[in-house]
């Protein structure tokens, strides 16, 4: 059988991305580093593996570093110690993998999941003491959302 370059080439592309793709959240430890204000993150101890999440506004919601934060989509809020808003992040991920990243990630965080619903995009709901977390996600033929609301408890 006698194949082109250009098949070659696309066969050789598709795996290489097939590949990576597969790795991008695999089970190893979340050693994650805060960005926004300058906090300190997690100690790693030598030789760990580079962090696949990282914080943006929100201290205690960490996000994959794969997806992209869309700024003109999204609106933080802040008076004093209050914050509140929503962070929209997008690109091409896998949809059960991040169902999978936030439940591990946020439950370090110290929150609970409250509940969740699945179709045709997935939400989680999640509660911590004075604060709660909505996130959406919803996949698009080639692209995935997340929308990461937070907002404090009425109490």
């Amino acid at each position: 059988m006698k194949f082109s370059k250009f098949t070659l080439a696309t066969i050789l592309a598709l795996s290489l991305g097939l590949a990576a793709g597969c790795s991008i959240f695999s089970a190893q430890p979340v050693g994650a580093e805060k960005t926004q204000d300058g906090k300190a993150g997690k100690a790693k101890p030598a030789g760990a593996p580079a962090s696949i999440g990282r914080y943006y506004d929100f201290d205690d919601i960490q996000v994959p570093n794969a997806l992209k934060l869309d700024k003109k989509r999204s609106l933080i809020f802040r008076a004093g110690k209050f914050k509140a808003g929503v962070l929209v992040f997008t690109d091409n991920l896998e949809v059960q993998s991040l169902i999978n990243f936030f439940i591990d990630s946020m439950q370090k965080d110290n929150w609970i999941l409250q509940g969740s619903y699945k179709y045709p995009r997935v939400v989680l709901f999640f509660a911590k003491k004075g604060k709660t977390a909505v996130i959406n996600i919803l996949e698009d033929t080639f692209s995935t959302e997340v929308t990461i609301w937070v907002a404090p408890t009425v109490e």
